[in-house]
């Protein structure tokens, strides 16, 4: 699913923790499921080894990248963007957005961009949704176009063509 940019809609941290520990679950199952007992203990002793490696990775994601999330709703209809957004500061801060949009399969999103929006400030002390323009959200073209302005960046998101566009306002 991710090679193709669909993502189940569980983007909150305990949802990645949720689908960790399935994981790990149904590993074990898999590995009781043999009839050898050398392969069912092999299996095991690997998966066993692995959750350290699983557990510190979890962590280290946990306390590095402290993503955010909100929604924007389509003016008509359940449809709505998730925005994915977090910061990083050393002198400068760039704030970084990711996009998704519902899709037909239910608890399924859609990452509409393929890199990194990033916006880079200086001495801004606001909300990353403000800064994106979330508080001045303007759909066009039968709400396939949505565009957020803000004093730093404008942003459109075409929802037909999955892209995105970023035009930052110089000062």
């Amino acid at each position: 699913m991710k090679t193709k940019g669909y993502y189940f809609s569980l983007l909150m941290n305990t949802g990645n923790l949720a689908l960790t520990v399935l994981s790990v679950i149904a590993a074990f199952i898999v590995a009781f499921q043999f009839k050898s007992k050398a392969r069912k203990y092999a299996a095991i002793c690997v998966l066993i080894l692995c959750l350290p490696i699983l557990l510190f990775n979890f962590i280290l994601n946990a306390l590095l990248i402290d993503n955010s999330y909100s929604t924007v709703r389509y003016p008509s209809g359940p449809h709505k963007i998730t925005i994915e957004y977090r910061n990083a500061s050393l002198g400068e801060t760039h704030h970084f957005y990711n996009f998704y949009k519902t899709t037909v399969i239910p608890g399924v999103s859609k990452k509409i961009n393929t890199d990194l929006v990033d916006i880079m400030t200086r001495s801004y002390v606001g909300d990353d949704l403000a800064l994106l323009g979330t508080d001045d959200v303007k759909w066009s073209k039968g709400n396939s176009v949505i565009t957020f302005s803000s004093p730093y960046a404008t942003t459109a998101i075409n929802l037909k063509k999955d892209e995105v566009y970023a035009n930052l306002i110089k000062d």
